[in-house]
């Protein structure tokens, strides 16, 4: 049977229509998706900080230095007290770290060299405290070099260069916008299809002598622009929270095909697995883990990555995370080729198993 372009549009605003009458359904997934990245920006934009209390037994004036430059870091809390009542702090975990500052500091010997000093460093194993020691060693060293005039053997010397800095959300965002590629597109295929099968939607449809290509394409075409409307409030969020920043043109070509290919995969789900209770759980056995391996793509071991990366999902996110880098859409293409080629065997298997009941 040829297609039909008036019924394909005309089925293609009703299955839209369907699907924006029952907005729990449709949107639920991507509003949850949405309210995670709200929380996540809420939970980054809080520092932590580190409680410091400093125990000082010099009296000399660069001891005194020494504590104006602990004070001056931005995440230190930083309060002073006496050695008993400090241990008593860090036992009763009111304290993170307690820094004894030794008699001897900022006093030089007979030739006019500083006195060797070591800090008694005490912290929470696990804390703030702990995390916060390499920070308090920089500023002994700027403290040796500043106030003392004293270069360590060993020093650094860095300097910046132009590029993009990676963040959480750099590695969050290619798995948010995944899991919702499959929850949006192979659940929502497949369900749907069963739902139509179970209700005889299927078999009235048949009897109205509508051809397989233009129902599915029909339907496809509906669950796509939903997805992909669906995919652009997801990166908006991210834009606006996070000041994300996408080729969009690769964005938009990357999550399409993405897109076909799970729409073809839950398309030839439903057609193979006859039963709808079956066919359901079928789609999500294939959509679990592919969600575990979008939203842990950069934490699998090689082992398991090497298994996964031909996976259609690790494809989406991989071009992703490298548009994240600011790559273009030449730099995906590889990935976007991988799509395309699962992209074709899916839609074909599908158009295979296709069956009105």
């Amino acid at each position: 049977m040829s297609f039909e372009p008036r019924a394909y549009l005309s089925l293609t605003r009703a299955n839209l229509l369907m699907l924006l009458r029952n907005p729990v359904a449709s949107f639920s997934l991507t509003l949850v998706l949405l309210v995670l990245l709200g929380f996540i920006r809420l939970i980054s934009g809080q520092t932590v900080h580190t409680r410091v209390v400093i125990v000082d037994r010099s009296t000399l004036p660069e001891a005194a230095v020494l504590v104006q430059d602990i004070r001056r870091v931005p995440v230190f809390d930083v309060t002073e007290a006496g050695a008993d009542a400090a241990g008593r702090q860090l036992q009763q975990g009111t304290a993170d770290l307690v820094v004894t500052i030794p008699a001897q500091t900022g006093a030089v010997d007979a030739s006019g060299r500083p006195v060797p000093a070591a800090l008694a460093v005490r912290y929470l194993a696990g804390s703030a405290g702990e995390a916060a020691v390499p920070t308090l060693r920089g500023v002994v060293e700027g403290f040796d070099e500043q106030a003392l005039h004293q270069v360590p053997p060993v020093s650094v010397d860095a300097s910046s260069v132009s590029g993009r800095a990676m963040g959480f959300i750099d590695a969050l965002l290619p798995g948010v916008i995944a899991f919702n590629i499959i929850g949006s597109a192979l659940m929502v295929a497949a369900g749907v299809f069963a739902g139509y099968k179970s209700s005889g939607v299927l078999r009235r449809l048949k009897a109205s002598g509508i051809s397989p290509p233009t129902f599915v394409l029909a339907h496809a075409t509906s669950a796509f622009l939903l997805g992909m409307a669906q995919t652009a409030a997801i990166v908006l969020a991210a834009t606006l929270l996070f000041a994300v920043h996408l080729d969009l043109l690769a964005l938009v070509v990357l999550v399409a095909l993405g897109y076909l290919v799970f729409l073809a995969l839950g398309l030839a789900i439903s057609g193979w697995i006859r039963d709808p209770q079956r066919a359901t759980a079928a789609a999500q056995s294939v959509a679990f883990p592919m969600i575990f391996v979008a939203l842990l793509s950069g934490a699998l071991p090689p082992s398991i990555s090497a298994l996964t990366r031909y996976l259609p999902i690790s494809y989406v996110t991989d071009g992703l995370q490298q548009l994240g880098r600011g790559a273009g859409l030449g730099l995906v293409g590889g990935d976007l080729l991988w799509l395309a080629g699962w992209c074709a065997v899916l839609l074909l298997a599908a158009g295979r198993v296709f069956r009105w009941d």
